[in-house]
């Protein structure tokens, strides 16, 4: 069943690597990756236990989360009916990323979980296949060419916004094209500190005693332990990317306006639909 685009503005909220954040309702499992049988293969036993966790799941985030995902919205539709700034757009990116957060902590325990039961063989299986996942984000994005990295955020930017808005005009183009030559690469330092990032959890995975806890005081330090280039990059990036949705919603034509809040009344109403439906 259709959700969110991840609490709809999320979509627009894509910093310089072009990632869109989108699931789809009752499939929230995508937070632990194994399940999916990408990562690591989990017998019947594994799978039984953590659909019953993941049914818990769901039934908090319909009977908590949802509501707030409407009070989002209408937050949104309302600072519509005024100039956009910056500012707005922020504030919708942490409303945004405070929901994502509260969906990650309900699932760490459940990742705990799983983690505890699973063989040495299939942890290996799973460490694994993020380095595989590593070297192919390295190969897809680091080979580009500056001007195919501005080509790209361009490109992420128009679909995204053209999503909500439908087709761009010509001011709206220049406006994108404008501020994606004005952002700081930033893939590589992206890149860097998730490899790095990686060889913790790989050592942390080793499943000594007192991991679970050690892997959450790693998870709280691990914006502190970025390195100053790359917080003063994604700073950069994101200030130039607020203002850039800012003026191309403040530019959209009456018919953008119309299917815009429409979007928005469809986002609602699906909410309400999936609230009413309960268990």
């Amino acid at each position: 069943m259709k959700l969110l685009r991840i609490l709809v503005l999320a979509s627009f909220l894509a910093v310089a690597a072009g990632c869109s954040n989108s699931f789809v309702y009752n499939q929230l499992d995508w937070l632990i990756p194994w399940y999916l049988g990408d990562y690591v293969d989990l017998d019947r036993t594994q799978q039984r236990a953590f659909k019953d966790q993941l049914r818990e799941l769901l039934r908090w985030h319909r009977s908590e989360e949802l509501a707030r995902y409407i009070e989002l919205l209408d937050g949104i539709e309302a600072d519509l009916d005024q100039a956009l700034g910056a500012e707005q757009v922020e504030g919708w990116a942490n409303d945004a990323l405070a929901a994502y957060q509260r969906i990650e902590d309900r699932m760490l325990p459940i990742a705990f979980d799983i983690g505890r039961d699973l063989s040495d063989e299939q942890m290996a299986e799973f460490i694994a296949r993020l380095e595989r996942d590593q070297r192919e984000l390295e190969e897809k994005y680091l080979e580009r060419s500056d001007e195919e990295y501005v080509e790209d955020t361009v490109e992420s930017l128009s679909e995204n916004l053209g999503d909500f808005l439908g087709r761009l005009s010509e001011q709206q183009r220049t406006v994108i094209n404008e501020a994606a030559a004005q952002l700081e690469r930033f893939d590589a330092a992206w890149l860097d500190e998730r490899r790095q990032w990686m060889a913790t959890l790989t050592r942390l995975l080793q499943r000594e005693p007192g991991w679970e806890e050690a892997i959450m005081t790693a998870l709280a330090e691990r914006d502190a332990n970025r390195t100053e280039s790359y917080r003063t990059s994604y700073a950069h990036n994101a200030v130039i990317i607020n203002q850039t949705i800012a003026d191309v919603l403040n530019l959209r034509s009456e018919k953008q306006d119309q299917r815009l809040r429409g979007e928005l009344q469809d986002l609602r109403r699906d909410l309400r639909k999936l609230i009413a439906q309960g268990d």
